[in-house]
Order: C-alpha cells, then sequence, then structure tokens
C-alpha cells in the first residue's frame, strides 16, 4: 500500500516526526511518500564530499553519518546554496508536481492536523486526494493525525478542525490521535486492496 505524508514542512520538529512515523509504516510494509524525503534523495555523499573538499562547509558541520536532512538544514540557514548542491529549484511548479505525483500514486493519504488550523498546504492535498477517491476505488481514504493538546481538548467538537476540512475527512477517513490505529486502518485498507 502507498501512501502520501502529508502535513506542514517548515520546522525540523514536524520534519523529523514525519520521518519517524514514516520509517513505522515502511517497518509495517507500508510504502510512505514524503514529501521533504524526495527532495533529500538529491543530495548524495559525493555531493557532500565535493562541498567540503572546496572549503564551503566543514565536516564538523555535519553529523558523523550521512544525513541529507542535516544538509538541507545548512541549505535552509543559507550557509550553502542549493545551486551548490545541485538541487532543483523550489519554485511553485516544481512543489506542485512532485507532490501531486505523490498524492496520484497514493491508495491513502496521512495528514498532520496539528496547530491552530489546519495547515494551508496540507488542506489543499486533503481536497486533491478526495477528488481522486471519488474517481478510484483502489484510494482508500483519509487518515487525519491530531497531537496537538488544543486539539486533542475538542477531540468530542471534531478536534477544533474546520469544518470543511473536517466534513472531507470524515467522508472517506478519520481522525484519530492515535498512530497505532492510523497503522490499523491502512492495514484494514490494504487487506481490501489486495481482495479486490
Amino acid at each position: 500500500m502507498k501512501i502520501y505524508f502529508a502535513g506542514p514542512l517548515f520546522t525540523p520538529y514536524v520534519r523529523d516526526f514525519i520521518s519517524k512515523h514514516a520509517q513505522i509504516l515502511r517497518d509495517n510494509g507500508i510504502d510512505p511518500f514524503v514529501p521533504h524525503e524526495r527532495f533529500n534523495s538529491f543530495i548524495t555523499p559525493s555531493k557532500v564530499d565535493a562541498l567540503i573538499e572546496a572549503g564551503l562547509i566543514g565536516r564538523e558541520e555535519l553529523p558523523e553519518k550521512f544525513d541529507p536532512e542535516a544538509v538541507m538544514g545548512l541549505v535552509r540557514s543559507g550557509r550553502i546554496t542549493r545551486e551548490q548542491l545541485d538541487l532543483p529549484a523550489i519554485n511553485p511548479q516544481v512543489i506542485f508536481d512532485t507532490d501531486y505525483e505523490g498524492l496520484a500514486s497514493a491508495n491513502a493519504v496521512i495528514a498532520i492536523l496539528d496547530g491552530t488550523q489546519v495547515d494551508d498546504g496540507t488542506a489543499c492535498e486533503i481536497g486533491i486526494f478526495y477528488g481522486l477517491t471519488l474517481q478510484d476505488p483502489a484510494r482508500k481514504g483519509i487518515i487525519g493525525l491530531m497531537t496537538d493538546s488544543r486539539g486533542l481538548k475538542k477531540k468530542d467538537h471534531g478536534f477544533g478542525v474546520n469544518l470543511f476540512v473536517l466534513g472531507v475527512i470524515e467522508e472517506c477517513g478519520k481522525i484519530t490521535d492515535s498512530f497505532d490505529e492510523v497503522i490499523r486502518q491502512l492495514k484494514t485498507w490494504d487487506a481490501e486492496l489486495k481482495e479486490s
């Protein structure tokens, strides 16, 4: 089963959370598409070695074990440029093409709903995937994941999620505060796919 893992990717904490939970999915036989990992895949040890040899970064600035996310941290901080790593440009078309490819190939979406409101990009991904579910029965549904204490206090009232977004999710999935429940639901959908 392929899933698209949606969430706001603007802080190292959320990227780390998504990456760690994507690994849990992989350990359970589920294939996640993680947008920030897709871009990290362009960073290779040889590109990093070339920057070190050119004196543009020091080996001490990086963890001992090769870590593309740590290298991207140097890009985000302005320490090195995307061009120096020969990374694709980041613009609306590249982001749309990359994320749509992931959505179009997914059987389900996990969407991080934390924050005072659902991230606008995540809400857009939820809407696009819902449209895809209407056209293809292999698109099983959307699972919203709420870990934010502000939303958890409103669990009995849709976790405080915008009612339109909540309605879309509930039309073809559900919201949970348990990653174990996310895995259970994905495995149920995977079994349904294998039966059909």
